[in-house]
This record gives C-alpha cells, sequence and structure tokens, in this order.
C-alpha cells in the first residue's frame, strides 16, 4: 500500500473518487458534492486510474474546479490500489471513498463523518439507491451461499451494523485504514475488493455500519470499465478466501469455484508463499474468526 500519514487534519474529510472512463458522470458527480451543503470540511481527491474517454480532463484545464479538485493520475492499477493511492494523497482524518457516478444528498459528510469520528463506528456507508430500481434502498450487504454480494433491502431505524459495505460511499477514519492495512492489493480489476474490506475490519475487531437516513443515489451505467467478470473474479474470490477462511471453509470455496474460468491459475496465485505469509499474519492479529462472522451475521456459507 502507498505510504500515508498516520494522522490526518482534524475534522477533515477527504473524498477519494476513483475514475476510469466516467464521462460524464466524473463532473457532475463533482459539482454535486460541490453545490450541496456538505455538513463538514472536505477536500475532493480524483484518482484517474487509466481513462481513455478524458473524463477527467475538465480538471486538467484549469477553471474553478480544478482549484477545488486535487487529480492524481494512475496507470490503470484497478480500484483496490486506485482508492489505497488516493489514501495516501489525502490529508483527512476521515477518508470518504466514492464512486464517480453518484449523486450525495445535503449533509451527506456531516452525517457520516459525525458517527465514524465520534467513534460509534468504524467505517460508515448511506443507503444506496439504484437509478436502474429506484424505489428500492439496499442498506449494506451480505454473502449467500455461493460468496456472491446480496444487498440488505430491510432498512434499519438507526446507525446499525452491516456484514458487508459498499465502496461506492464508504466513510472510514484514516487511523482504522491504516491499521487493517487499506484495500487489498493483491486483486486484480473489479471484484471482492470492498467486500474483503468490510470483512477485514469485522475480524480485525472494528464495527461497519449503515447509515440508513443518508441516501446516496447510485448512477448505473450501461457501460462498467472496471468489471470484468470471469478469470479477474474468480482471482479475485480465491484470493479473498486463502486470506481469511479456516482451511474447511476455504476447502469448500476452492471446491465451489472450481469450474469457474482461470481457476487453476487463481488457486495457484491464492497459493503463493506472499499470500500464505499474509494469511499468517491475519490470523495472527484478528480479534475474531471467519467463523465468528458467518455465525455472527447468518450467513449460509
Amino acid at each position: 500500500m502507498h505510504e500515508a500519514s498516520a494522522r490526518g487534519s482534524k475534522g477533515l474529510a477527504s473524498v477519494i473518487i476513483i475514475c476510469r472512463d466516467e464521462l460524464p458522470y466524473l463532473e457532475q458527480t463533482i459539482r454535486f458534492m460541490l453545490t450541496v451543503p456538505s455538513g463538514c470540511p472536505m477536500e475532493i481527491i480524483v484518482v484517474d486510474d487509466g481513462s481513455r474517454d478524458g473524463c477527467a480532463d475538465f480538471l486538467r484545464r484549469g477553471g474553478e474546479l480544478s482549484r477545488r479538485v486535487h487529480l492524481v493520475d494512475a496507470p490503470g492499477l484497478g480500484p483496490a490500489r486506485a482508492r489505497n493511492l488516493g489514501a495516501a494523497r489525502a490529508r483527512g482524518e476521515l477518508l470518504v471513498f466514492c464512486d464517480a457516478h453518484i449523486i450525495v444528498p445535503g449533509g451527506w459528510l456531516g452525517d457520516l463523518a459525525r458517527a465514524v469520528l465520534a467513534g460509534q463506528a468504524h467505517a460508515v456507508c448511506p443507503a444506496l439507491v439504484h437509478t436502474e430500481n429506484p424505489h428500492l434502498a439496499i442498506y449494506g450487504g451480505t454473502f449467500n451461499k455461493d460468496l456472491s454480494w446480496v444487498g440488505l433491502t430491510l432498512p434499519p431505524r438507526s446507525l446499525s451494523p452491516v456484514p458487508l459495505a459498499p465502496a461506492g460511499c464508504l466513510a472510514v477514519s484514516r487511523e482504522v485504514f491504516l491499521e487493517v492495512g487499506g484495500f487489498e492489493e493483491g486483486f486484480t480489476g473489479w471484484g471482492y475488493d470492498d467486500v474483503e474490506f468490510s470483512l477485514k475490519l469485522w475480524l480485525f475487531g472494528f464495527v461497519v455500519a449503515v447509515m440508513p437516513w443518508v441516501k446516496v443515489i447510485h448512477i448505473s451505467r450501461p457501460l462498467k470499465p472496471y468489471q470484468r467478470p470471469g478469470e479477474n473474479l474468480t482471482r479475485n474470490l480465491l484470493l479473498l478466501a486463502a486470506l481469511h477462511f479456516n482451511p474447511h471453509r476455504l476447502a469448500r470455496v476452492a471446491a465451489m469455484a472450481r469450474p469457474y474460468a482461470g481457476f487453476s491459475e487463481a488457486w495457484a496465485r491464492a497459493s503463493e508463499p506472499g499470500v500464505l505469509k499474509k494469511r499468517d499474519e491475519y490470523f495472527r492479529r484478528r480479534v475474531h474468526d471467519d467463523d465468528w462472522f458467518v455465525s455472527t451475521f447468518g450467513m449460509p456459507v
């Protein structure tokens, strides 16, 4: 992970937006963030991760937006490493990871920040409303028996623990982010990066929660540049399992994934010495085991 200071500017929220081919959504998202009352001091950092459509060019041309947004160019790192790069450039004591295609309500940032900085939870996500189904809000997610993400649709009455928080909008304290090592940089491309981050937070003894009254609109795009089903997804799933699951659960996941595209290569990479060394470190450091996590949240895995 890129080096970052353990202590950020007190009270400042660093909004980190990663983008790849997000024309015209990126500019729209930033204008919304700068127009609506945020509820707390913020900086915006955009990591342009190898875009080919010029979606961040408006930040390179000068003008008001370029003065208010810090642009970082990256060569196509993938979501996990791009987020870590943004965190390394951030100055705030709160890190807020956002997709480049969201619409935020007034006061959104202040609500998320207060919960984290007051110690009510170590990481907090809002409810997400997807434009493809605007009448249904998602309050975080959980695993199904195939270890796929399933959105939770029953709204809690207050700030509530949630097993998995999407990185489409996720606030976490800088201190805790660094304590768990940020997002897993072994992930290639899209898939399981925010799932692994949420799981790691819980296993290390931290609390992940959803704030149901803050509703962020998530724009469903026809093209998803980061989403590459197949071998990358298999690789990320097996890496998650290798890092965090006990031998019996890991064996079940491997058996389930055997028919998936790229299984042999993915399993070989998940068994590399560097992965096994990190697994041993995580197992020594964690406060809860994966049985506790599955049992606590009633998961069928």
